[in-house]
């Protein structure tokens, strides 16, 4: 029997082609071949369900060793599913005895897909070459983000682009189950962000042990809710933007409520940082059309009428904002600013009347967003500027950096340089600059490969004097990242692991946006990659937050996979 190599490759790419024209073993190996995609699916989906549902409410003990018992949930659960996926996977190639599929998958994998693929090797090479292999295998104490922890990310990514996203056709429910799952994992995050909103103001509808004001929900301290926050809360508020369903808007809508006031709520300033880059992104993705205008001026009316809230519960009776920070005045910081002053009023009062005006105008064809697209584009980065100009002269002012006098070697003289507050930010300041010290101080084989995955804490407390500049800054307490996730990964990975890790998100967030016009739902996933990494511009990899990234940026692949098909249906119901 004659049969055509290139139909047989096509059809293994896309596993729901089964025409008249494939008969006999090529048949079979096909429907095999579609057998093991569907179990597959069903098995992450399964596993997506546990980890958008029930692993962020899994809290026994309360607050006692949190850290350790969500790892272990987490590390328990993605090892028996990837081992069952991978069974099926196996199976499957032995069945359909083809040789190359290998080599079929290679070429079909995406400039992510292989900065993916070097940051795990990136990983393995960086704990072959290190001096702390128990550490570098399972992580730091608390932490564990070890080789074990990035190889199931990794993992997570390639299962999920490959299983996750399935087309609804042939009468097949898979994409409507899919978008179902999603809106189930927002209803869970919702859960969680009113937990945290209703520990914010001295309400507990569960006792945890250990509870204290810096922990909230059952998530943990502030820190890691507020990583947490940083991947769910964007995804409903993008949701809201992108739909064209009015049902699909208000629940979003309230979703975005929710996510706002705990985002304002919860106690950490990076929190800021998303909202930041969130309305930035959304501006000037909303220069496409009236439509996509009104809906970010909408979310701006939502997030001053969270502000607006989170003011009128302290007049609750029985309820009482209780975290103000560092701040010793309840009047100072940016919480403070929005919880207690009347500018988030003033402001949604603006709002609102430029939104009806805009509506008048536009429905009598006066005003179209998309004829000053380059004129907004332009006063939006003049604005960005000037305000990235402002913070600095106010870090500056304040003497957060400021330059100090370096002294010169021998022949050389001195220069001023600039210098960094070890003070800012908690003590970010001194890690940072911890940070940048180690990553000098290293050989070059270590600069490259870095000094093993989680071992920044071995690392910096063996170099002497390293070790007396955190004592000095932290104490007692023991320093495990630099509280910048790059600057982390650069040190434990080095350089190969920092442009492999960079690579995947920026190559992703690039690839997403360029069908997201094809694919609204890639604007969801390309901007909370965009979110996450705003946040952990000043804070870390941990269990509650990069598992939930690696899935997105899976998630989002996928999508992406199946816009570029062959057989030009780019849509996914």
């Amino acid at each position: 029997m004659k049969v055509n190599r290139n139909k047989v490759d096509q059809e293994k790419e896309d596993p729901h082609i089964c025409n008249a024209e494939n008969t006999g073993i090529l048949c079979l190996t096909v429907q095999g071949y579609r057998l093991h995609h569907k179990i597959c699916h069903y098995i992450f989906m399964v596993y997506f369900l546990v980890m958008a549902v029930i692993y962020p409410f899994y809290a026994p003990g309360g607050y006692t060793r949190i850290g350790e018992v969500k790892y272990v949930f987490f590390s328990n659960v993605s090892l028996i599913t990837l081992a069952a996926a991978g069974t099926v996977v196996l199976l499957a190639a032995l069945v359909s005895r083809d040789r190359e599929w290998i080599v079929k998958h290679y070429r079909r994998m995406s400039v992510t897909d292989w900065f993916a693929y070097g940051y795990g090797l990136a990983v393995m090479v960086s704990y072959l070459c290190c001096d702390y292999k128990e550490t570098a295998l399972w992580g730091a104490e608390g932490w564990y983000m070890g080789v074990m922890s990035q190889l199931m990310f990794v993992l997570l990514y390639f299962c999920f682009s490959r299983y996750f996203c399935r087309p609804s056709i042939r009468r097949e429910a898979t994409g409507a189950l899919s978008g179902k799952c999603l809106g189930l994992w927002l209803a869970a995050a919702a859960g969680v962000f009113l937990l945290g909103i209703c520990n914010r103001y001295s309400f507990y509808p569960i006792i945890m042990e250990g509870q204290t004001e810096t922990f909230i929900s059952t998530l943990g301290n502030i820190n890691w809710f507020c990583g947490y926050w940083s991947v769910t809360a964007p995804l409903g508020i993008l949701l809201y933007w992108c739909s064209e369903k009015r049902r699909v808007r208000i629940l979003t809508g309230i979703y975005s409520l929710a996510a706002m006031l705990s985002g304002i709520t919860q106690g950490s300033n990076s929190a800021y940082l998303v909202f930041i880059v969130l309305f930035i992104a959304l501006f000037i993705l909303s220069l496409q059309g009236n439509q996509k205008l009104y809906r970010f001026l909408e979310l701006c009316m939502i997030f001053m009428a969270a502000c607006q809230t989170g003011k009128l519960l302290q007049c609750v009776p029985g309820l009482s904002y209780n975290y103000w920070g560092s701040q010793a005045d309840a009047g100072a910081g940016i919480t403070a600013g929005l919880l207690t002053g009347n500018a988030a009023t003033g402001a949604f009062l603006i709002l609102l009347g430029g939104y009806m005006l805009l509506h008048v105008l536009d429905k009598h064809g006066m005003f179209r967003i998309e004829r000053y697209r380059g004129k907004c584009f332009v006063g939006m980065a003049a604005a960005v500027g000037l305000l990235f100009t402002v913070i600095c002269l106010r870090l500056i002012d304040g003497r957060v950096i400021y330059f100090r006098e370096v002294p010169g070697t021998v022949g050389q003289s001195g220069y001023r340089g600039l210098a960094l507050d070890e003070d800012w930010g908690n003590g970010r300041g001194a890690a940072w600059t911890c940070g940048a010290d180690a990553f000098r101080s290293m050989d070059l084989l270590h600069k490259t490969v870095g000094v093993g995955p989680d071992c920044f804490a071995d690392y910096i407390y063996d170099v002497q004097e390293l070790a007396q500049r955190m004592a000095d800054s932290f104490g007692s307490a023991r320093l495990t990242n630099a509280h910048n996730e790059w600057l982390t990964v650069l040190v434990n990975t080095g350089v190969l692991g920092l442009l492999c890790y960079v690579g995947i998100m920026l190559t992703a967030f690039v690839r997403y946006l360029r069908k997201a016009e094809e694919q609204p739902l890639l604007y969801v996933f390309a901007v909370t990659l965009l979110a996450y990494t705003a946040h952990n511009m000043v804070s870390f990899q941990q269990v509650l937050s990069t598992p939930y990234l690696f899935i997105v940026l899976g998630a989002g692949e996928g999508l992406r996979r199946l816009c570029r098909r062959e057989d030009g249906e780019g849509s996914v119901a």
